[in-house]
């Protein structure tokens, strides 16, 4: 294929059983000018035979099979789904376990009016979902930090330079449920992951047990049990891997992220606050309903049915 001048980044991880379906909802609402990169983090399950099947069908689709490391972190897998990107602009956060409304061409739509108008290189950040140039992606990060913050770091870092636009919409993917295999490793396996960089993050073990019994209707017992007896090796793993900084607790951050929200909000408010319009003209009826609601407003599931 020609190269692409969109990449989405996709890291997979054992999701054999949810990424045929989550993969073809995104892939079948593309043209030629995307190609969807997967970066497969060494699975055990039948994830490579079913994105080889994928490959088939989609030629817009391509693949990296990584031999499993259990110390890379998701945020490393995503900078490689990155640096592996043909195209001049990635769209990140799309993932194997998520069903997407046909509306990523209008979400790109939008994202290139307010680089337009704002006549700059932007993070835009919307619901799932955030869009910029590779290279400028590369050039400021994109990931640093693991399990916890690998995300909110990355907007921190682009909200000191004033390139982090957070855009309010209705959201127009869901996650698909989770098998009996997959839920107990996010809650065992990734709960690890978690507590180390929390430890790594400043916080010390009295914050933890006050969190644990702040907290105490939303786990259960045994899972409370687990992180008081995991804390030991998730303590060793913290000093070997270094500090990080807990977002949740930078001041800066705070009013970095309270500040933008305040300057942004849905696409039509980003134009009027900046003493423009936006041209809605670009988008369907349906893009139209869904960039001009706001996510606490409205579902996709309320979408008007005339349009």
């Amino acid at each position: 294929m020609d190269k692409p001048l969109y990449s989405i980044c996709v890291p997979n991880l054992n999701m054999g059983n949810t990424l045929v379906e989550a993969l073809t909802s995104v892939l079948s609402q593309l043209d030629s000018s995307f190609e969807v990169v997967v970066i497969d983090d060494g699975s055990t399950d039948d994830s490579l035979e079913k994105l080889e099947g994928l490959k088939e069908i989609f030629p817009n689709l391509r693949t990296k099979y990584l031999d499993r490391n259990p110390s890379r972190t998701l945020a490393e897998t995503r900078n490689i789904s990155v640096k592996e990107a043909r195209g001049e602009y990635c769209l990140l956060h799309i993932d194997c376990d998520d069903i997407w409304e046909p509306y990523i061409l209008e979400f790109v739509k939008v994202f290139h009016s307010i680089e337009k108008l704002l006549n700059e290189n932007v993070l835009l950040c919307g619901h799932q979902v955030n869009m910029g140039k590779r290279e400028f992606l590369l050039e400021h990060g994109p990931y640093k930090y693991g399990h916890m913050v690998e995300d909110r770091d990355m907007w921190y870092r682009f909200g000191l330079l004033g390139k982090y636009i957070p855009i309010d919409h209705v959201v127009f993917r869901h996650r698909m449920p989770l098998s009996r295999k997959q839920r107990l490793q996010k809650k065992y396996l990734l709960t690890g992951k978690i507590l180390s960089d929390e430890i790594r993050a400043g916080n010390r073990f009295g914050f933890y047990l006050t969190n644990l019994w702040r907290d105490y209707m939303k786990h259960s017992l045994e899972l409370r049990i687990y992180k008081v007896l995991i804390y030991p090796v998730c303590l060793v793993r913290a000093k070997r891997l270094g500090p990080i900084k807990n977002m949740d607790q930078l001041t800066d951050w705070n009013e970095i992220k309270s500040r933008a929200r305040e300057q942004n909000g849905t696409v039509f408010e980003i134009f009027s606050k900046r003493g423009s319009s936006f041209d809605s003209s670009i988008l369907s009826p349906q893009g139209k309903w869904i960039f001009s609601h706001k996510a606490a407003e409205a579902s996709i599931s309320r979408m008007p049915s005339g349009l």
